[in-house]
């Protein structure tokens, strides 16, 4: 295989933002259920699966690269929400969601943030991301390897390689990410490096009385996947 070409690498540059780590979580929260209060504890009752210090190291991250905002109202009560680059990575994440439910990636696993990982787990390698956008040259077997397992490419009769039904469909979120990327180009080019999302299952079972999936206290459910 060759390099991967500019397109490819900005789409994988892309992938990796929207995979850094509990951006997933906190985006899809804040889209769901609105902004959080800033009063004294309020964003750790809203997040009760992240620790605290991996929390406040999170939001200011998401703060830098202006995914979300501080918000002062005229009550002067303050606020956390979305910024609009924000609430189209929320619309990214419910197409990827969608995707991995219809194609129940990965097998077996109902939470929403781990399959949106999983699947951006699949767009983060140069590879996969190659033949998806290329499907008919001819590979090698070995760097198709990811996306065969991922049920996302097989072999063909005429050609080396054809896309599955679920490689298809794959590319609808993969164009509705990479047109969020157009449009937040200057996001998307600070990323260098790929650190993929630590397993949130995880996380979340390593904190007593946490359940996962749980939404804040009076808080509309957490979208299902």
């Amino acid at each position: 295989m060759t390099q991967p070409s500019p397109e490819t690498e900005s789409l994988v540059r892309a992938a990796t933002l929207l995979s850094y780590r509990w951006t997933t979580r906190i985006i899809t929260e804040l889209d769901d259920n609105g902004p959080v209060a800033r009063r004294r504890g309020s964003l750790s009752a809203t997040f009760p699966d992240i620790p605290v210090d991996l929390l406040k190291t999170a939001v200011a991250g998401l703060r830098r690269r202006g995914l979300v905002r501080r918000e002062t109202l005229t009550t002067g009560e303050r606020q956390l929400r979305l910024t609009e680059p924000g609430v189209g990575l929320a619309d990214v994440y419910d197409q990827l969601g969608r995707w991995a439910r219809q194609h129940d990636y990965p097998d077996g696993q109902p939470d929403f943030v781990i399959r949106v990982e999983a699947a951006l787990g699949l767009l983060r390698d140069p590879n996969t991301m190659t033949v998806l956008l290329n499907p008919h040259a001819p590979y090698e077997a070995s760097r198709v390897a990811r996306a065969v397992d991922a049920g996302l490419v097989r072999q063909g009769a005429r050609v080396p390689w054809i896309l599955t039904d679920a490689g298809r469909e794959l590319r609808g979120p993969l164009a509705e990410m990479q047109n969020w990327a157009t449009v937040n180009t200057a996001l998307v080019q600070r990323v260098r490096h790929t650190r993929p999302a630590p397993p949130v299952a995880r996380v979340r079972a390593a904190i007593p009385g946490v359940a996962k999936g749980a939404a804040r206290p009076g808080a509309a459910p957490r979208r299902s996947a």
